[in-house]
C-alpha cells in the first residue's frame, strides 16, 4: 500500500511524506503517550499542508486535487495518527470559512489558517442529537453560545475553533471563536480517552460566548444540516485506509520472528484493502452525494472491519508486550476502535452490527 508514483513525485505529498518520515514517525509512539507538541504542527505548516484545501498539484501531473488530499490524509494517519487527527480538525474551519465566501471573517483568517500561522480546532458533530448540549440566542446583533462541547481535539494548541450550536427556531448556526483564556472557552474535567489520548481531547464549557456578527459563518435548518453530515459519513475517510497501511508493515515487519503466515496475511490485507480504497474513492467521485449511499455505508463498515481485523492480527503477532502502553500493535487495536465511533451515523452502526452478524 505504498503511494503511488505519480502521487509520491507530487511536491506536497513529497513533502508531507518527508515530515512524517523524519520528524513525526521516529516519536509517534511517545507522542500517542504525551501529547501531540506544537512543533509538529509547525513542521506541517512549514511544508505546505495546512494549505491542502487550496493545493494545485502540478500542471499536467495528471494528478487531481483530491488524490492529493487523500494521500496525505493516509500518510499522516499511517505514521502518527495524533497529530493527524489534531491537524485535520483545523480544517473544519478551514472549508467552512471557504464555502462561506468573500465574508469580514473569512478575508481576516484564512490567510493566516491555510499557512499555519493560526492553528484550528471544531466542536459541532453533536448537532444530530435529539437534544443538542451547546445552544444559541439572538443578543444585540450577535448571538450568545452556552452549553458544553463533550469533546474538543487540541485544547491547549488551537487559537480558534468552529462551534455549532442549535437556536430556538432549530437551526443550526456555525461561528468562530477565540481559544484564548477570558473568551468563555472553559475547559471542565471530563473522563480520560483509551484511544487516541494523546490528541489533547478536552471537553469545553461555554460561559455566555458573545459572538458578534462578523464571527458567524453560517446558519440554515438543522434538518439539512443533519442530512448533509449524513451523506459525508456515508463515506469512509482515508485516514482509516492509513491506519490499515500501519498495520500492514506492522506484519511485514513482524514475519520474521512471527511466521510466515503473518506475512501471508499481511500481503492478502493489503490486496483487500487496495480494492476496498478503489472502490470507496470511485463512489466518491463518480457519484453525486446523494447517490449509492447504502453502498458507501456498506463500503466504509467493509473497511473499519477490515481494520479491526488487521490490527487484531498485529497483537497476535506482537504478543503479550501489546497490551502495555508504548506498543504500536497495541496503539492500533485502540485505534481501530476508534475509527469505528468517529464521525459514526446510525446507519454505519447498523451496517457494522449486520456485517459482524454474517461472520458468525
Amino acid at each position: 500500500m505504498t503511494t503511488p508514483p505519480d502521487l509520491a513525485a507530487e511536491p506536497l505529498v513529497l513533502a508531507v511524506t518527508r515530515v512524517a518520515v523524519d520528524v513525526l514517525r521516529p516519536v509517534a509512539e511517545r507522542t500517542a503517550e504525551e501529547g501531540v507538541p506544537r512543533s509538529h504542527l509547525d513542521a506541517l505548516a512549514r511544508c505546505g499542508a495546512h494549505g491542502l484545501v487550496s493545493y494545485e498539484p502540478a500542471p499536467g501531473s495528471g494528478v487531481s486535487r483530491n488524490r492529493v488530499t487523500r494521500e496525505v490524509h493516509e500518510i499522516l494517519s499511517a505514521v502518527d495518527p495524533s497529530t493527524w487527527f489534531v491537524f485535520v480538525q483545523h480544517y473544519a474551519l478551514v472549508k467552512a470559512l471557504v464555502r462561506s465566501g468573500e465574508t469580514e471573517s473569512a478575508a481576516r483568517w484564512l490567510p493566516a489558517l491555510l499557512k499555519g500561522g493560526k492553528l484550528a480546532t471544531a466542536g459541532f458533530a453533536y448537532l444530530r442529537h435529539p437534544r443538542p448540549p451547546v445552544t444559541a440566542e439572538q443578543a444585540g446583533g450577535g448571538w450568545r453560545l452556552r452549553g458544553r462541547v463533550p469533546w474538543m481535539t487540541g485544547w491547549g494548541l488551537a487559537d480558534m475553533a468552529i462551534i455549532g450550536a442549535v437556536t430556538p427556531d432549530d437551526r443550526a448556526l456555525f461561528v468562530r471563536a477565540d481559544c484564548a483564556p477570558g473568551g468563555g472557552l472553559v475547559r471542565v474535567p471530563s473522563q480520560e480517552l483509551w484511544a487516541m489520548r494523546g490528541t489533547h481531547t478536552a471537553a469545553v464549557e461555554l460561559r455566555d460566548v458573545l459572538v458578534p456578527p462578523r464571527d458567524v459563518i453560517s446558519i440554515g435548518p438543522r434538518a439539512d444540516w443533519s442530512r448533509d453530515y449524513d451523506l459525508e459519513n456515508a463515506n469512509c475517510h482515508p485516514a482509516v485506509l492509513g491506519h490499515i497501511r500501519a498495520a500492514v508493515d506492522l506484519l511485514l515487519g513482524a514475519a520474521p520472528r512471527a511466521g510466515a503466515t503473518f506475512e501471508a496475511l499481511a500481503h492478502r490485507l493489503a490486496e483487500e484493502a487496495a480494492r476496498l480504497r478503489a472502490e470507496s474513492y470511485a463512489l466518491r467521485d463518480e457519484y453525486a452525494p446523494e447517490e449509492e449511499v447504502e453502498a458507501r455505508i456498506e463500503n466504509r463498515a467493509a473497511i473499519l472491519d477490515l481494520g479491526v481485523r488487521a490490527a487484531t492480527a498485529c497483537v497476535a503477532a506482537t504478543g503479550g508486550r501489546a497490551v502495555q502502553f508504548g506498543d504500536t500493535a497495541g496503539r492500533l487495536a485502540r485505534e481501530a476502535q476508534f475509527h469505528l465511533i468517529q464521525a459514526q451515523t446510525s446507519q454505519l452502526r447498523e451496517a457494522v452490527a449486520r456485517r459482524t452478524l454474517k461472520s458468525l
